[in-house]
């Protein structure tokens, strides 16, 4: 007995575009019968291929409804991927299946067995080498256990623009808190998700996505103001969190100067050599403690000089790591 094939909604509704082109004219009962699923469930793929913009015509023949598309759609062009585009895809692929796990890996698996059905043979032969050309090095990686539904729940929210309802609970304290926010954007910071969205009252916020227990998209939208960039936002901090903005100077050396040097620290930053060898690293960013947890990472290698009370923060920082090691 022959077995049928199963499909996602994605990848059924993509087949059944290709059947409707190959034939003449298929009725609904005959695509429910090839496709294995009821005659209400291809009702809705119709109307979302319509809705999508696929020329679906329907014609009576005899008092049966036939099913085609119309003849002079041609349908969408062949991908067709260059062996580097492919690298580059194959590679940002590794590079977001993070070892914690990713809320898109069934998502990330189906698109790219699409990239892979469409491919010439003499490709498909090099994937299998392509996987293993580039390999992210990625320890000590966050564990990511999100509630699926409240992921797809977010992420249609901020497409939409639609109000969210919360049930919170913060890492420190055991009450859930509840909000009413305007979503802006998803957030991929240190392996962790984070819903970055404007609440009333409050201003702009972050919430950890593990940490909302409950959300309910709301009928009521919200508009972004025109003059409110996301990005531009974002440029702020150090790292993830506001705060006051302080002017931070560091003296790194010399041995570092390259290392330092090479990189983006902040989009404020300016590097001064020094005559020593040693170099002179400015900027000016929010986000105290993530400053001083950068700082710290370079041991006795890097000094600051301003601001003061950094300093003197620092200092009382590495004095109590001193005595936790005294016996």
């Amino acid at each position: 007995m022959a077995i049928k094939k199963t499909y996602s909604q994605a990848a059924r509704v993509q087949a059944i575009l290709r059947t409707l082109g190959a034939r003449h004219g298929i009725t609904i009962g005959e695509l429910a019968e090839e496709f294995g699923v009821t005659k209400r469930t291809l009702y809705r793929d119709l109307k979302a291929l319509e809705e999508a913009g696929s020329p679906i015509l329907s014609e009576v023949t005899d008092g049966t409804t036939y099913w085609k598309l119309e003849p002079s759609f041609k349908g969408i062009p062949p991908l067709t991927f260059t062996l580097n585009e492919l690298m580059a895809l194959y590679f940002s692929r590794k590079l977001f299946m993070s070892p914690g796990g990713s809320p898109f890996q069934t998502e990330l698996e189906s698109a790219f067995k699409k990239i892979e059905s469409a491919l010439p043979a003499k490709h498909i032969a090099r994937l299998e080498k392509i996987e293993e050309m580039f390999t992210p090095l990625i320890k000590a990686s966050k564990k990511i256990d999100l509630d699926k539904g409240i992921f797809e729940t977010v992420q249609w929210a901020i497409l939409n623009q639609n109000i969210l309802k919360l049930e919170y609970k913060p890492r420190k304290g055991n009450r859930a808190l509840h909000f009413e926010v305007y979503p802006y954007s998803l957030l991929l910071y240190k392996g962790a998700f984070y819903l970055f969205c404007f609440v009333p009252e409050k201003g702009m916020r972050y919430f950890a996505l593990e940490g909302i227990k409950k959300a309910e998209r709301m009928n009521e939208r919200f508009e972004i103001p025109e003059d409110f960039s996301i990005s531009e936002f974002l440029k702020v901090p150090f790292g993830l969190f506001h705060g006051k903005q302080i002017t931070v100077k560091v003296i790194f050396d010399k041995e570092l100067s390259d290392y330092i040097q090479r990189h983006t620290w902040h989009p404020s930053q300016s590097i001064k050599e020094l005559k020593d060898g040693k170099i002179l690293l400015s900027m000016t960013a929010s986000g105290k403690e993530e400053i001083k947890a950068w700082i710290l990472s370079f041991g006795p290698k890097a000094k600051i000089i301003l601001p003061k009370f950094l300093m003197e923060e620092i200092e009382t920082d590495i004095k109590k790591t001193l005595a936790s090691y005294r016996v």
